[in-house]
């Protein structure tokens, strides 16, 4: 059996055959990408728990998934800020490493949906937190070396799934 592949769909099969005498018909260019593709300019990274795991997915506004990770959380820390704020600083970190090139410098937002505990999460990484404020927390620099997202991205707290529809 002679098989003859063509990828680019605008050359000829006899072109790259062996067999000069084939005269297979051109090939058809893919269909799809490997990439996700997204026409929003929103890319946020949102986490929330799920059992007993945390879960970080990066979601572009129009609700593409370019990356995501799960963290278990420690048996029987239940909502202990230290223990869950480690966990998400893993998930995170695991969700941006997963996020090729230039995408991980293009996060817009952080959205926490912690069950209530994401301004106690935060202060347990160190991150300030301000009520009042909006939003209530940024990305500061000691964040952004544990999780590569830029200092200064803004950090916004609630239903992460209604935000990226927001």
């Amino acid at each position: 059996m002679d098989l003859k592949f063509t990828f680019n769909g605008g050359s000829q099969a006899s072109e790259h055959s062996h067999d000069s005498h084939a005269g297979a018909s051109g090939g058809i260019p893919l269909p799809f990408s490997t990439v996700p593709s997204a026409s929003s300019s929103v890319l946020e990274l949102q986490v929330r728990l799920a059992d007993e795991s945390v879960i970080a997915e990066a979601l572009s506004g129009d609700g593409v998934n370019y990356s995501s990770a799960q963290v278990e959380r420690e048996s029987g820390s239940g909502e202990e800020p230290i223990a869950l704020g480690k966990a998400v600083r893993s998930a995170l970190a695991r969700a941006v490493a997963g996020l090729e090139g230039p995408l991980s410098e293009a996060v817009t937002a952080l959205v926490l949906d912690l069950r209530g505990a994401e301004a106690e999460v935060l202060r347990s990484l160190g991150v300030a937190v301000d009520e009042t404020a909006d939003p209530r927390a940024v990305v500061d620099e000691a964040l952004q070396r544990r999780i590569g997202v830029a200092a200064g991205t803004p950090i916004r707290f609630g239903d992460a799934h209604e935000a990226s529809q927001a």
